[in-house]
């Protein structure tokens, strides 16, 4: 997050120009061929699946956006001949042309390496920038997907009208869950198919795009009621208009619904031909001083870091040993207390501790609660103690790393 920029960089310099998030959905086959006439004149953002879709339409999207956590090399495609979903996504040929890749700030260090012009980063959902010395947005329209993290982009930017294409959140009359060339794995078979559906809840039917019913399921009705509540915030507090343009799928409240070449005749076609995106771009630079001083206030907060996790290992091997003891004095119970207090007290200085730890910590808890005996505490304060020097040396070994990668970036 220091060698790139953020996605803050570009807060409000889309004001007065519209955008279009474009999802994998099973209605994108209807209007994919319009999105053509939106290039230069509307900023087209595509969730990461989508982009194929796209490319076989001759249409490279302005930003192509992929924030979920996971690292793609490690999640398959094609278990049977070992593709990975990097390898099926992120190929030169699907990527060229693409100027920009959006990828999240917790996410894994492999999603920043994509062969794109520039790959920029947001933090959506995880609300961290309190918790490091550099000025870092949190994103907080994130309903669970990435698409909500492509309109809560678009909202930041500015954009005054907003389109959702291919965003169906609803299975496709003959059951797909996703448009052709969008498929999250290599399922052909009937066996696969269920798996991966199966997966996102139960299915049930809602009002559709057109006022018809339609198939959804839990997981796609949890998405849909995100976007209704964001809806109703925007409407509310800004001048930004909401367009659903999918022509299919579930009916979001909110929205108005039209189709996608009603939507360009009416709010695009008017603005001309020349290219209002790239040039906006264009005249966002980095501040290389304001680099500098990042990367000075990251290096100093890596290595107290460093120097923390070295101290929270000293106290939390104190007083394991302690505990292990077949028994303890008053001095020794006095010292663990003391020990114990320490280590918290330590933990309290970095809040991804208190995140890698919440499970225990409510273990600790609920166990010390409900186990009155000197042999019950201390097994609980034990267990907890483990736990710390597990997390704890990921958390050194991790700082260590980023240290060294600090230091060889110019």
């Amino acid at each position: 997050i220091l060698i790139h920029r953020q996605t803050s960089d570009f807060h409000k310099k889309f004001a007065g120009k519209a955008g279009v998030i474009v999802c994998p959905g099973p209605s994108l086959s209807k209007n994919i061929h319009l999105l053509k006439r939106l290039k230069g004149k509307a900023l087209i953002i595509c969730v990461l699946h989508a982009l194929r879709s796209l490319k076989n339409e001759g249409i490279t999207p302005d930003i192509v956006i992929h924030t979920d956590p996971q690292n793609l090399k490690s999640l398959n495609y094609d278990k049977k001949d070992n593709i990975s979903l990097y390898d099926y996504w992120i190929n030169k040929e699907e990527l060229k042309g693409v100027t920009y890749f959006v990828t999240a700030a917790s996410g894994s260090p492999e999603n920043f390496d994509i062969p794109v012009n520039e790959v920029l980063w947001m933090s959506p959902g995880m609300r961290i920038g309190a918790f490091l010395p550099i000025n870092l947005f949190d994103y907080t329209r994130v309903g669970g997907s990435v698409s909500h993290s492509a309109f809560d982009l678009a909202i930041e930017f500015g954009c005054s009208k907003i389109a959702l294409v291919g965003q169906d959140l609803a299975l496709s009359e003959g059951g797909s869950l996703y448009a052709k060339d969008a498929e999250l794995d290599d399922s052909e078979t009937r066996v696969a198919e269920k798996v991966q559906k199966a997966k996102m809840g139960n299915e049930f039917k809602v009002k559709g795009f057109y006022g018809d019913e339609v198939n959804t399921n839990t997981s796609f009705a949890f998405f849909a009621q995100f976007y209704r509540h964001f809806a109703k915030e925007i409407n509310s507090q800004s001048q930004t208009s909401l367009f659903n343009c999918t022509e299919g799928g579930v009916y979001l409240e909110g929205f108005e619904h039209m189709s996608l070449e009603h939507f360009i005749n009416k709010e695009i076609d008017q603005v001309g031909t020349e290219n209002l995106i790239d040039p906006i771009f264009a005249s966002v630079t980095r501040d290389q001083d304001m680099y500098k001083k990042n990367k000075s206030k990251l290096t100093r907060f890596i290595k107290d870091n460093i120097k923390l996790a070295k101290e929270v290992q000293r106290l939390a091997k104190v007083g394991i040993d302690i505990a292990k003891k077949q028994y303890q004095s008053e001095d020794d119970l006095y010292k663990f207390d003391l020990v114990q207090n320490k280590t918290i007290k330590k933990l309290t200085k970095n809040y991804f501790y208190t995140l890698g730890l919440q499970k225990e910590i409510y273990i600790l808890k609920a166990g010390v609660a409900a186990d009155n005996s000197t042999e019950g505490q201390l097994g609980f304060h034990l267990d907890f103690l483990r736990s710390v020097l597990n997390f704890n040396k990921k958390f050194k070994n991790a700082f260590t790393k980023q240290l060294a990668l600090i230091s060889a970036n110019a």
